[in-house]
């Protein structure tokens, strides 16, 4: 006769009592609890069908049961934060027990100041054992922990090999650094930022420049200019070292200047170690004040003017003129507009840094660039190797454009008939007029032309709306606008670099809806870097963001002033651009006509 206990004894293994989600019915100590007959039950369960299912500290107790341990680390996952806390004590036992990383990690969503002792310690790592480093320092950034940062110090700067997977553990605690925000993190990060890529993996160089560009600390500064040259296995990071240092602001013009002047003693030395200035392929000359430059236009630093003007009068050793004259442009001060002018105009300079000072001009959005951009796109030949060339018409004419309003429409437009060497720029640069003179001053009417299927018209609106001058009714529209890279295409492109523009022209630090969109449109952005120049561009909308951080409201307002006499000043300048001073003679008259009369 068959015993109570064989009976008991061929039943499965029990589990604790617990609720499942649906799905196939599972023989356990719940299952028990409502099945089987009171004697079995009395017979095989121990301690018995005790304790609430929902009740966090019930699976507390079975953690360190091996049989249950797994099922009761899943219910505790699957409870709410706040409702599973009680069993933080448990869970911190039982990785002190077993220092899986499995159980810091379960550990992780509370993040609750009794964990972080467990989680400080957890930061000491090794070549071949840095998990639960990596866990740990997310955790500790993502709780702000001050009291860590020592400790966080100490994991990002441990000497690792170039190739060693523990560069986890350290760009981990890096971004941990970051996210606390504690400014004793600064000298860690350029110490890091500073090391050669023989060293150390490089792409520790361009997270630390990154975390730079987010602590916004002044202190990093010199680090920040040599890391503008730094370069490793193929790569620069000339970008993260440009946004750190725009986002700064004002605190980083000074040494940009003694940068442009070659007076930077570190960089000097640089150039010299590397070889900068020896012709191509081996340096690259005029990099260092091209580099400054650049970086002077994004700041629109117009103290940096007087220096700008000075360095044109030098010899080019390489592109770094066409630098200084987009970076003038940026800035838009009245006297560096005379000297894209003066260059633009002059028949003796090299027609790359013409081409370069009449983009210069558009980019000013000042009025004055009009009549020179519709004379150069007329009369503005150029020889190149023995041969008359029409490449700064051409130039000339889409910038014309991409700055000229309704009222130029017509002269381009007969001109643009008589063209026979650039027929296709010309084109396309009255293509862009037939959009201002189809919307003349109205902002919705550019804005729709923001989605129009023609790249070149697209812009065309973008560039209107940005020197309207209009914030309240310009950005939105811009907004609007602004897809992801992912989703408009390489073609798109230039729209997108166009809508950037414009919103530094309009925007503000007061602008959230701005700064809000950028940093979406930056945050998927991030994920589209594979595309052919979207890394690039990417780099633009960070710039233009920091560009936006650092402007006061009042800094629009003289070049929207200088863009809203393009277009009621202008229109007999373009017409008449090649009658001398007959126009500006009828112009000046008027006014004092007008004076008289009131």
């Amino acid at each position: 006769m068959r015993t109570f206990a064989s009976f008991a004894a061929s039943w499965p293994r029990l589990r604790p009592c617990s609720r499942r989600p649906a799905g196939p019915p599972l023989v356990g100590l719940a299952a028990l609890c409502k099945l089987a007959s009171p004697i079995v039950v009395l017979l095989v369960l121990s301690p018995g069908c005790t304790g609430d299912p929902n009740d966090p500290l019930t699976w507390a107790k079975q953690l360190n049961n091996l049989r249950t341990q797994k099922e009761a680390l899943d219910h505790l996952a699957n409870m709410d934060v706040e409702q599973a806390r009680p069993a933080v004590p448990a869970l911190v036992e039982l990785y002190k027990d077993t220092r899986r990383p499995e159980h810091l990690e379960a550990l992780a969503r509370y993040k609750d100041e009794r964990t972080k002792g467990v989680l400080i310690e957890a930061l000491d790592y090794s070549d071949d054992d840095f998990d639960r480093t990596t866990i740990a320092a997310g955790v500790l950034g993502d709780m702000k922990a001050t009291d860590a940062v020592d400790a966080l110090i100490k994991a990002a700067e441990k000497p690792l090999p170039v190739k060693s997977r523990a560069n986890n553990a350290k760009l981990a605690a890096m971004r941990a650094l970051v996210r606390i925000g504690d400014k004793r993190a600064t000298p860690t990060l350029t110490k890091i930022l500073g090391t050669s890529a023989d060293e150390q993996d490089f792409a520790l160089n361009q997270k630390a420049a990154l975390g730079l560009a987010e602590l916004r600390d002044p202190a990093a500064i010199p680090a920040l200019i040599k890391g503008l040259f730094m370069t490793g296995r193929g790569a620069n990071i000339f970008h993260e070292c440009r946004l750190a240092l725009v986002r700064l602001g004002a605190p980083a013009v000074d040494p940009l200047i003694e940068l442009l002047d070659e007076k930077n003693p570190e960089i000097q030395a640089m150039s010299r170690q590397l070889k900068f200035e020896e012709p191509a392929p081996v340096g690259t000359p005029g990099v260092v004040p091209k580099k400054a430059a650049i970086l002077l236009g994004d700041l629109r630093a117009k103290k940096a003017v007087p220096a700008l003007q000075a360095k044109l009068k030098e010899k080019q050793r390489g592109d770094e003129h066409m630098a200084m004259l987009i970076a003038l442009g940026f800035i838009a001060d009245p006297s560096g507009v005379d000297t894209l002018i003066a260059k633009a105009k002059d028949a003796k300079a090299d027609f790359l840094e013409r081409n370069a000072a009449a983009d210069g001009l558009y980019l000013a959005g000042d009025s004055r660039a009009i009549p020179t951009l519709f004379e150069l796109a007329k009369s503005g030949y150029v020889t190149i190797d023995g041969q008359k060339g029409s490449n700064l018409r051409a130039s000339a004419a889409i910038d014309f454009g991409r700055i000229a309003g309704a009222d130029q429409y017509e002269a381009f437009k007969a001109l643009a008939a008589r063209e026979t060497e650039a027929v296709g720029k010309f084109a396309e640069a009255l293509d862009r007029l037939a959009v201002a003179k189809e919307c003349v001053n109205d902002l919705a009417c550019y804005g729709k032309k923001l989605s129009d299927p023609s790249w070149t018209r697209a812009e065309k609106a973008a560039f209107a709306i940005g020197f309207s001058g209009d914030s309240a009714k310009g950005i939105p529209l811009l907004v609007a606008a602004m897809k992801p890279l992912a989703s408009i295409g390489p073609d798109r492109f230039p729209v997108h670099q166009a809508l950037l523009y414009a919103m530094t022209r309009l925007g503000s630090k007061s602008c959230k809806e701005c700064i809000d969109k950028l940093e979406k449109q930056i945050e998927r952005d991030e994920k589209a870097t594979r595309i052919p120049g979207a890394r690039d561009l990417l780099g633009e909308t960070r710039v233009a963001l920091a560009v936006i951080e650092n402007k006061d409201q009042a800094d629009s307002k003289p070049a929207a002033a200088a863009v809203a006499q393009a277009d009621s000043a202008s229109g007999d300048d373009a017409s008449r651009s090649g009658q001398g001073g007959k126009g500006a003679k009828k112009k000046g008259a008027a006014k004092k006509k007008s004076k008289k009369k009131n």
